[in-house]
């Protein structure tokens, strides 16, 4: 998802109608205590007690940042860096038992992708108005306390250099993000209006943004570190929702550390238990085959694309040399002979692992973007109207929610102009392999794999594929169960599931990339089945060694129901490139939209014919702009306009963890 950006001043825009945050740089912030790392000097964790979001009685919640300087950041092997990292974290205690509960991790996607979205199990859903909140009836910490963390530098809260500017939300620099300026020294703020924003923003150098996956599971292996030894948390279980590549190095790092083999004097283990993946891309040359037969080929029965661009697409995948498949082999080769410890520093390397990337996604995956008006989060929705609600986008830039937090610079959900970019330059998306899930795997660990099946870009298909072919001890006891119904809740499955033992793949229905925004209840089912040891399908079996599912071997004969009717595209005025038409673009340009909360009134926009792939634009008796979802499961009173875009380094951040010691 995405690009996000900075609340807007409406002052020169008179037909601009809202009740907004002004565009501002963030409050200075108030109230803070810092804990000085006795174990890591130089680090340390500042935070401040929130009262938002969470508001249930007698349950606590802080936010803060942890301070990891080089002088901590290079004692890590294989880390080099000269710039400071502060890592915006949010920790919400369990609403049940939370001195016994475990901790999970939650990490966004992208790279660069915000952990406060729709799709985390957050607390509370940002209503319509992006100004208030409602209490999360399936938020995740029913039961756990989480940990929700921005990363790497450049996402959501989290920075390296402050730097005060202007973001035009209207262009796009050349690494796909909205064009951010910086303020030179002594330059005053020029006239901001609803696409010309004042910012706060990280500094967006390349000398201060890490550009491969290793070198962020480096950092946050480091946060880790000062957060659970300098915790302001009385729990003493800890785990995770961590990418599958954080997951796999901090399994290597605890075999160093046990066997006091480790290079760092003082690092201490963290106990792992279980690896959750949300809808994330693991291995682009085991799934790139997956994306031709998603959009030709789905449950659903739509074609994305017609027979010709299919075949086409096909060829690029196998073609001798230049094809996805072997643009991958070579850079795998490259980077093992040229950059072993993943620097993201040998041109070379970089040059066959971008020439991958460009045919794998550019020309594979990205296929379906050239000839379809569908959305990659979701094969039923207009483009511009993606995969999930997107009313914190303007919340976490109001100022009195600034204030709570206590943050330094304006919330980017994803930052693409660096994170993501930066990512890009390395070709780090062709890097990652399923060795890494196998790692994970073969130490005994649980995984739960979670897949919405209305989505294109980290589809169902592709996943299915690695979880029966990725090798560890049970992997043929896992190819031989079944799938079974996922039990929701009395009158209502959600899905299937296969599983044997701790293992699990699970197909959610009518749910798009954003799998807890279309179906919180039985993603939240899965999420505490999972945590707590119990089998996917009904939660009531404990699910050791001696458990297998029972069903069919397949779910292909599970067809889903096509609504007759989707959304419109809602248009965001936070994010405007990636949700409004050209003629609201237009009308946001030239002062002539009218807009109330973010959201463009006028002109009304456009919604998918979902069979045939036809736009229509949207009448003005309709409701138009997102009042409701067909189809998706969403719950009742749920945020459910939706927003999407084409997104580069698929395969670095989307994989997500559940974690229990």
């Amino acid at each position: 998802m995405r690009y996000s950006v900075i609340p807007i001043l409406l002052g020169a825009l008179g037909l601009f109608k809202a009740s907004l945050a002004q565009s501002t740089f963030p409050p200075e912030p108030e109230g803070l205590t810092e804990i000085l790392s006795q174990r890591w000097p130089g680090a340390s964790i500042t935070y401040k007690q929130t009262s938002i979001c969470e508001t249930t009685t007698g349950v606590k919640a802080w936010s803060g940042y942890v301070h990891l300087p080089p002088s901590v950041l290079n004692k890590v092997p294989d880390m080099s860096v000269t710039y400071d990292v502060n890592l915006f974290f949010w920790y919400f205690e369990a609403r049940n038992n939370a001195r016994t509960a475990p901790t999970s991790i939650y990490l966004g996607g992208g790279p660069g992708y915000t952990s406060f979205d729709p799709m985390s199990g957050f607390p509370c859903n940002i209503n319509k108005d992006s100004n208030s909140t409602t209490l999360n009836p399936f938020s995740w910490n029913t039961d756990v306390n989480m940990l929700y963390i921005d990363q790497p530098v450049g996402a959501g809260f989290s920075y390296s250099v402050r730097q005060n500017g202007t973001l035009n939300l209207l262009q796009r620099a050349q690494n796909r993000g909205p064009l951010f300026s910086p303020l030179q020294n002594g330059e005053p703020l020029p006239k901001t209006n609803a696409t010309l924003l004042a910012a706060t923003l990280d500094s967006r150098t390349l000398e201060t943004t890490q550009n491969t996956t290793t070198q962020a599971a480096r950092t946050l292996w480091q946060f880790a570190q000062v957060w659970f030894q300098d915790k302001l948390t009385y729990s003493v279980q800890y785990g995770g929702f961590w990418s599958t590549a954080f997951f796999s190095y901090v399994v290597d790092q605890n075999k160093l550390i046990s066997s006091q083999q480790h290079k760092v004097a003082n690092a201490t283990a963290l106990r792992l238990g279980t690896l959750g993946i949300g809808n994330g891309c693991i291995d682009i040359e085991a799934q790139a085959a997956s994306f031709p037969q998603m959009a030709w080929n789905n449950t659903y029965g739509v074609q994305s694309y017609p027979e010709e661009v299919y075949d086409l697409v096909m060829g690029n995948l196998t073609a001798p040399e230049i094809g996805c498949y072997d643009r991958v082999k070579q850079c795998r080769k490259a980077r093992a002979d040229g950059d072993p410890t993943s620097q993201g520093n040998n041109n070379t390397v970089n040059e066959a692992c971008m020439a991958a990337s460009t045919v794998c996604f550019d020309v594979v995956m990205g296929s379906y973007n050239a000839v379809s008006n569908r959305s990659t989060f979701d094969i039923l929705h207009l483009r511009t109207a993606g995969d999930e609600p997107i009313y914190f986008e303007g919340f976490f830039n109001q100022r009195w929610v600034q204030k709570d937090l206590g943050v330094r610079v304006n919330f980017t959900s994803t930052d693409y102009s660096y994170p993501a970019a930066v990512f890009g330059l390395t070709g780090a998306a062709m890097i990652q392999d399923k060795s890494l899930l196998e790692n994970v795997l073969d130490n005994g660990f649980s995984v739960a794999l979670v897949y919405g099946d209305r989505d294109y870009e980290c589809n169902w298909i592709g996943v299915e594929n690695i979880s029966l072919t990725v090798n560890y001890p049970s992997a043929s006891a896992f190819r031989s169960a079944g799938y079974a119904d996922i039990v929701t809740n009395s009158s209502y499955n959600g899905g299937l599931v296969r599983q044997h033992g701790n293992v699990s793949f699970s197909r959610v229905f009518d749910a798009g990339h954003a799998v807890a925004a279309y179906q919180p209840e039985t993603v939240y089912q899965i999420f505490q089945r999972s945590m707590f040891g119990k089998d996917v399908a009904t939660g009531k079996i404990v699910a050791d060694q001696g458990y297998s599912s029972n069903g069919s071997p397949s779910t292909w004969a599970r067809k889903n129901k096509v609504p007759e009717v989707t959304d419109a595209n809602m248009c965001y005025s936070q994010v405007p490139t990636d949700t409004c038409t050209d003629e609201q673009l237009q009308a946001l340009a030239d002062g002539t939209a009218v807009v109330k909360d973010f959201i463009v009134q006028s002109p009304l926009g456009a919604r998918l014919d979902p069979i045939t792939g036809a736009v229509i634009p949207v009448m003005a008796s309709g409701s138009g702009n997102g009042n409701g979802t067909s189809g998706n499961g969403h719950s009742s009173g749920a945020s459910v306009s939706l927003v999407g875009s084409f997104r580069l380094a698929v395969a670095i951040g989307s994989a997500l963890v559940w974690c229990l010691a």
